[in-house]
């Protein structure tokens, strides 16, 4: 019977932040980093998780990412790609907002439960104060695009669907937000002349 000589499987060093300072799961000198304590983590960093998204990294891996969103958010879009999400809600009650083949509902999250949102479908966390969700989702290719897209809050007419390649869903997410929201052009409906607000975050 053959076996494995374990230093075959070793990857070179990698550093053990990446270049945005986030965890790589490597302990910078060839192996594997040690666990962490989850709520200790969130603890430390919860004044880095604020709105609009309230998102940071816990680990930011070549094949996935994984992250850790406290409440309150202050979002108004639906994010949608060709990837899956996992939502696990660690503390506190939640819901998704989807638009499905059900209609536009809110799927409720609550602590201890967890979700998959299945590629394609249109997605809005809904995150009150003193809540702490875990999302993990794929590193996109190359040629995946990412869908912000807001709708009319009056009629429910498409405002806008902005396409593009996000480099980091931390900041490229918050910046792609706050130029819709400031742009009277991009956030007013055609169909009925109504503005989409840059909402406030959310209280409940």
């Amino acid at each position: 019977m053959s076996t494995i000589n374990p230093t075959a499987v070793v990857a070179p060093p990698v550093p053990a932040f990446d270049s945005l300072g986030d965890l790589t799961g490597w302990d910078g000198a060839g192996g594997m980093a040690s666990a962490i304590n989850l709520m200790g983590w969130a603890k430390e960093h919860r004044d880095e998780m604020v709105p609009p998204v309230g998102n940071k990294y816990l680990f930011s891996g070549q094949d996935f990412f994984v992250m850790l969103i406290a409440g309150p958010n202050a979002r108004n879009d639906y994010h949608m790609t060709d990837s899956e999400e996992f939502f696990y809600q660690l503390k506190g009650n939640v819901s998704v907002r989807v638009r499905d083949a059900h209609g536009v509902r809110d799927v409720p999250l609550k602590e201890g439960e967890c979700l998959f949102i299945p590629a394609g479908v249109p997605h809005r966390p809904q995150r009150g104060p003193n809540t702490l969700g875990m999302v993990v989702e794929r590193r996109r290719p190359p040629h995946e695009k990412e869908h912000m897209i807001f709708y009319c809050e009056k009629c429910d007419a498409l405002v806008y669907d902005k396409v593009f390649n996000c480099e980091d869903i931390v900041q490229h997410f918050k910046s792609e937000m706050e130029a819709f929201w400031a742009d009277p052009k991009l956030s007013t409906c055609k169909s009925c002349g109504t503005r989409v607000p840059k909402p406030a975050p959310r209280t409940a």
